[in-house]
């Protein structure tokens, strides 16, 4: 099952994929939506397993993690 990480920009998205698969953990960059229907997108992570382990290691990282799990972002 795919968890979610919700992160600032596409940048940040893209930094954290690099720092994850140098950790082991793959991960792919989506965009999310913006639930307040003004056209806001933010992007994040779809992360296969170690979703504990992979937030642990972006945030020391310095990379923030806006949300995470569907059930956060929707």
């Amino acid at each position: 099952m795919d968890n979610l990480v919700k992160l600032s920009s596409l940048t940040s998205a893209l930094r954290a994929k690099d720092i994850l698969k140098y950790h082991g953990i793959f991960s792919k960059v989506t965009r999310i939506p913006s639930s307040s229907g003004k056209g806001n997108c933010s992007y994040g992570l779809k992360i296969n397993n170690k979703i504990q382990e992979a937030v642990s290691i972006l945030r020391e990282n310095n990379i923030k993690v806006s949300g995470r799990a569907l059930e956060d972002l929707l």
